[in-house]
């Protein structure tokens, strides 16, 4: 899940600069020259052959991969198109500024005053997003720290204060050492040089002090565009549970996992119980024109710990907890995205010991059948399933469907709110 949008406004109401919501093509350069016309600090890691990201010092954000200086492929809001547009998105204190992003979980805790009115209490923290940042730089190492000050709103209520570090750093090719035919490209050649490559990793630094038991965890969240399709790779039979609406038919199981349409107009937020995953989750969905037939991949790779206690929990039902990955679908009131999300190790006040997470971030691009082909190697669906997904094959065509569940053997989802006024919360 992601807040409530926050407008820029005047004297006057809302103001929409740029137009429409919705994906809007940014190279590299456009995001450069936003940064720096609002005086943000980033900078431009090399991160593949030809691809880069950049880290930007407001809301720790991290963009890309650009590949070839191309368009940024996570998702970016249309302000990114516009000085004006977006210094004045800067200027509202607003977090949704695409991207990826670190927040402090559980949400249901420090950002839900009141879970009985979930969508009417929502409040971000200031001092978590956008946050001050530190930025700093070592070679190829970025670095980034802030403190969060939060308020628990769950008990036990009170007082915590986060310190979180963030280094981003590049990935070496997850498939360099493979040998064999099943590691073999068009013509013989190796797959890794089939597809372009973009890879970094985050390793995130948390340590929390508070005046009592108050549990908190790192969560990884990529604002990634819409109308693709997300690979969790997980048991037969994996616990899905939903958060807001039901997922419905826009989930099935599939050979190795499970396959849920992102299609940014359908509000949903589901988790995945953590004994069932194995910590992947890939994204696909087409690039360019149909008849070039082309796709990109994203797969995030995280440790899931059976054994950890992963906190978050829907508003309707205290207790259901232990998901160690979620998936949230935009309905378009906040910009028509969607977001892997992934969760780092737990931690239980007052003052426990710091602990660190490591999130990896792998992206290709390529022909839709060498991009399958990774997927196969990194999420174990088979390839002609993730094939299809590309190629427009909604989840039911996948596979059969897979019931999701909360705290009741009949799912009671949060009722749907009424939408709001743009430039209200």
């Amino acid at each position: 899940m992601t807040g409530p949008a926050v407008d820029p406004v005047g004297p006057v109401g809302p103001v929409d600069p740029v137009g429409p919501v919705g994906p809007v093509a940014i190279d590299l350069r456009a995001v450069e020259a936003r940064l720096a016309a609002a005086g943000i600090a980033s900078e431009r890691v090399a991160v593949g052959p030809d691809a880069v990201v950049v880290v930007s010092s407001y809301g720790g954000r991290v963009y890309g991969p650009f590949f070839a200086e191309g368009e940024a492929e996570n998702w970016l809001p249309d302000a990114f198109a516009d000085d004006d547009a977006f210094g004045a998105l800067v200027d509202s204190g607003d977090w949704n500024v695409g991207g990826d992003r670190v927040w402090i979980g559980p949400e249901i805790a420090y950002m839900i005053r009141d879970r009985s009115d979930y969508w009417g209490s929502y409040e971000m923290p200031p001092s978590l997003d956008p946050g001050r940042h530190d930025l700093g730089r070592t070679g190829d190492r970025v670095t980034l720290s802030r403190v969060a000050e939060l308020e628990a709103f769950t008990e036990p209520t009170g007082l915590v204060r986060a310190d979180l570090t963030l280094v981003v750093r590049p990935a070496a090719h997850p498939l360099r050492h493979l040998r064999g035919a099943s590691a073999g490209g068009p013509g013989g050649a190796p797959l890794v040089d089939a597809v372009e490559y973009g890879g970094y990793v985050t390793e995130v630094r948390l340590g929390i002090t508070s005046d009592g038991a108050h549990e908190a965890e790192s969560w990884m969240l990529d604002q990634v565009r819409a109308g693709g399709t997300a690979f969790v790779a997980a048991v037969p039979d994996t616990q899905v549970t939903d958060y807001y609406e039901p997922v419905g038919e826009l989930l099935a199981e599939v050979p190795g996992g499970v396959a849920v349409s992102l299609t940014g107009a359908d509000r949903f937020k589901i988790g995945f119980a953590a004994p069932h995953v194995t910590g992947r989750v890939g994204y696909v969905r087409a690039v360019g024109d149909p008849a070039d037939d082309r796709a990109v991949l994203f797969v995030r790779g995280s440790h899931s710990d059976p054994s950890a206690e992963y906190s978050e929990e829907p508003d309707p039902s205290p207790g259901v907890r232990g998901d160690s990955l979620h998936l949230y679908d935009d309905d378009g009131g906040l910009g028509g995205f969607a977001e892997i999300e992934a969760r780092g190790t737990p931690v239980l006040g007052p003052r426990p010991e710091a602990v660190t997470d490591r999130f990896a971030s792998w992206w290709f691009r390529g022909r839709t059948d060498d991009v399958a082909r990774v997927a196969q190697h990194l999420l174990g669906v088979p390839a002609t399933t993730v094939a299809q997904a590309a190629r427009g094959a909604a989840p039911r065509l996948l596979g059969p469907s897979a019931a999701s569940s909360t705290a009741t053997t009949t799912p009671s989802p949060t009722p749907t709110p009424e939408p709001l006024p743009r430039g209200t919360t």
